[in-house]
């Protein structure tokens, strides 16, 4: 759907009218380039259009930066050649018209998605944006038709499976699910189509039931199959990733507790034969080859390493063979149509670009060739027969924000801003040290890569900030200790379950590294009691179950607190007099005792609880948490001795974290997560190098 959407209908009923008429009113100029866009299709005739309006000196500021934007939008149309064009546009609208939030803060994000796809000379593959989708639609886990004429993807607004015509951009479902979500929280992923397009496999959560299902349809969605089935406490079931050639298998992947199995599933009678298992706790990309004779995959075959290797190995099983390895980031997209290259992205020049390796009987042939530089960590989804790969940029940004509150009151005092005036779109997790005179929090070196991390530590009353650390591992949580002499994290590595760090606040140092006590558990989060000699935190063992405990650091003892089953989180935040916990999880917040007994349900299921943690008022008395209103999370809070949850009608985001004294509350705000679009690199296939017998 267009940016500028809200004007569309308008548009079509006013906009030949208005240029009939050669009116000259910058809000009718507008609505008439609209139509000649949108519904004439006339880009070149809409670029005049939005150009005078711009000029037009009666246009308002609103009216001025919406044309810019979707001036922008227009040149990115027209394809790389304008792109320089649509950066202008998009410059001169953050520059001019900053005060305008909404469209400079869509400008802003084009920049970043023109640049996240930008670099080379024209005779590279040339880059352009395929098209925008309107719906919530789950680009990362969507496929491209063999004829190249259709995507199936997944319609996050329902779960369902859809497919769209990429030259009519008409979209049809293929699954019906008979309730909403609340009620039935089944969904689809991971569609892969027949060699012949008529028919999706693709991945089946269902619910009620909490089974995971690997499924085959027709386009109708009448003829649906269940190949195989398996509960939720085992592991999120089979994906597929490719249908081998003859029809007789599908390739598809298992996540087995963290650890990833390539397995072949039999059509005729959905029997499962496993081909090999990768170690690594990271995903690992996994896809089959065209003629369907071998397996390309990338792994991190050092557990202290966040780098990945490519390797190839025989469909039937067998040895892998390294094809693009090194002290370098090589993560698989794909291979090519004709099956002889495999296109990978790299950071082995500095920056992650698009490289090609030639490939034949399972071996690399020669070096990697560099394709295109800055290509990024994209999310891929594949060639089309004419050698065009399809992905999707990662567009959207997280900040950490600050307001001023009101205790007393209960109200925001000023407007949300950044915490800091660096790393912008990159920061998360927010904590406060229990003086309330400084800030961590997270930066995601590279939006795309969130496993290198770098703690940082804001004071809050000077502006002055260093960095703690830098982490390597992907950094799930973070918490200040009682006294504020240091901070724990949570830090996951490939080939090795999660670990807590303890990190000294003044030197940055390590001071200890550990697991959790129980063999194969992993921790999520950790946090300690005011009084600092017990702690808190959630880990999830072998079992099905995840697990709030409680240890008491003097002697040892652990106490279980609360269980949730399935291996889902537990998001909490301890009291200030430490004497209870509030959980806040599928829509519900609880209070428990700190050390154990009954639990209190302060909001039901029926109220619409936003999942994540919740946070407490300073003075015990009150529960913050975040509900989900309109599309937005609005701040509410509910009394600890219970009653009627109040909208407190502030917006905030993710990662709530009130000040100690109350008086400024911090979260992480999340945009362009519903900014979906799918590029296209055309040109991609360079002549295949001669292979010397």
């Amino acid at each position: 759907m267009h940016r500028l959407t809200s004007l569309v209908l308008a548009a079509v009923a006013l906009g030949a009218l208005a240029a009939a008429q050669g009116q000259d009113r910058p809000d009718l100029q507008l609505k008439a380039a609209v139509y000649k866009e949108t519904v004439e299709g006339d880009l070149q005739g809409a670029i005049t259009l939005y150009k005078q309006i711009v000029s037009n000196a009666a246009a308002t500021r609103q009216i001025a930066a919406a044309a810019l934007l979707a001036l922008g939008g227009c040149f990115e149309k027209l394809g790389e050649a304008q792109a320089t064009e649509a950066r202008k546009a998009y410059e001169r609208l953050v520059a001019e018209y900053s005060d305008q939030s909404q469209p400079a803060a869509e400008a802003r994000a084009r920049l970043a998605a023109l640049r996240a796809v930008s670099g080379g000379t024209s005779s590279l593959p040339a880059l352009r944006l395929a098209f925008r989708l309107s719906d919530s639609t789950a680009i990362t886990s969507a496929s491209v038709s063999p004829d190249g004429r259709r995507l199936a993807y997944v319609n996050w607004d329902t779960g369902n499976l859809a497919v769209r015509d990429l030259q009519s951009g008409q979209s049809h479902m293929v699954t019906s699910k008979e309730r909403n979500w609340g009620y039935d929280d089944s969904f689809a992923y991971f569609p892969v189509w027949s060699p012949d397009g008529k028919r999706l496999a693709y991945s089946w959560y269902r619910d009620p039931g909490y089974l995971y299902e690997l499924r085959i349809a027709d386009l109708t969605g009448k003829n649906i199959r269940v190949l195989h089935s398996e509960p939720e406490s085992i592991g999120p079931g089979l994906s597929p990733v490719g249908w081998f050639p003859d029809g007789t298998a599908l390739l598809t992947v298992r996540g087995a507790r963290r650890a990833t199995e390539i397995v072949r599933v039999s059509l005729e009678g959905g029997a499962v034969s496993p081909i090999r298992k990768l170690g690594s706790y990271v995903s690992s990309r996994v896809c089959l080859s065209p003629d369907g004779k071998y397996v390309a995959f990338d792994e991190s075959t050092d557990p202290d390493s966040l780098n990945m290797d490519v390797f190839v190995m025989p469909s039937s099983g067998g040895q892998a063979v390294p094809v693009v390895t090194g002290p370098y980031d090589d993560r698989l997209l794909d291979w090519t149509p004709d099956g002889r290259r495999i296109l990978v992205a790299s950071n082995r020049s500095g920056t992650y670009d698009a490289w090609l390796v030639q490939v034949r009987d399972g071996n690399a042939i020669g070096l990697p060739q560099l394709l295109r530089k800055e290509l990024g960590l994209v999310a891929p989804i594949g060639f089309s027969p004419d050698g065009a790969f399809y992905f999707a940029p990662d567009l959207a940004t997280r900040d950490v924000m600050v307001a001023d509150w009101s205790p007393e009151s209960h109200k925001a005092i000023s407007a949300p801003r950044p915490a800091t005036e660096h790393f912008s779109g990159s920061t998360r997790l927010p904590a406060w040290s229990p003086d309330g005179r400084k800030l961590a929090y997270l930066v995601d070196r590279g939006r795309s890569r969130p496993a290198e991390t770098r703690v940082r530590i804001r004071d809050m009353g000077t502006g002055a900030e260093r960095t703690l650390a830098d982490v390597n591992g992907s950094v799930s949580h973070l918490s200040w200790s009682s006294d504020g002499t240091s901070v724990a994290l949570t830090v996951a590595r490939p080939q090795s379950p999660s670990k807590i760090q303890i990190l000294d606040v003044a030197s940055g140092k390590l001071i200890r590294e550990f697991a959790g006590p129980r063999s194969g558990e992993v921790i999520g989060a950790y946090v300690w009691g005011p009084g600092g000699d017990v702690v808190y935190y959630v880990a999830r063992g072998t079992g099905p179950d995840t697990v709030l405990w409680r240890r008491d650091l003097r002697t040892g003892d652990e106490t279980p607190l609360h269980t949730r089953a399935y291996a889902n989180p537990i998001p909490f935040a301890v009291a200030p007099d430490g004497k209870q916990l509030a959980l806040g999880y599928s829509r519900r917040v609880i209070v428990i005792g700190a050390s154990g007994g009954e639990s209190r349900e302060l909001v039901s299921d029926a109220s619409g609880v936003e999942s994540g943690t919740p946070a407490w008022s300073p003075d015990g008395r009150q529960v913050y948490f975040g509900r989900l209103v309109d599309g937005v999370i609005r701040l509410f809070r509910v009394p600890v001795t219970g009653g009627a949850p109040e909208d407190l009608n502030f917006e905030i985001g993710e990662g709530l974290r009130f000040r100690p004294d109350g008086r400024q509350l911090a979260f992480t705000r999340s945009q362009g997560a519903d900014r979906r679009e799918i590029w296209v690199m055309e040109n991609v296939l360079p002549p295949l190098e001669p292979v010397k017998r």
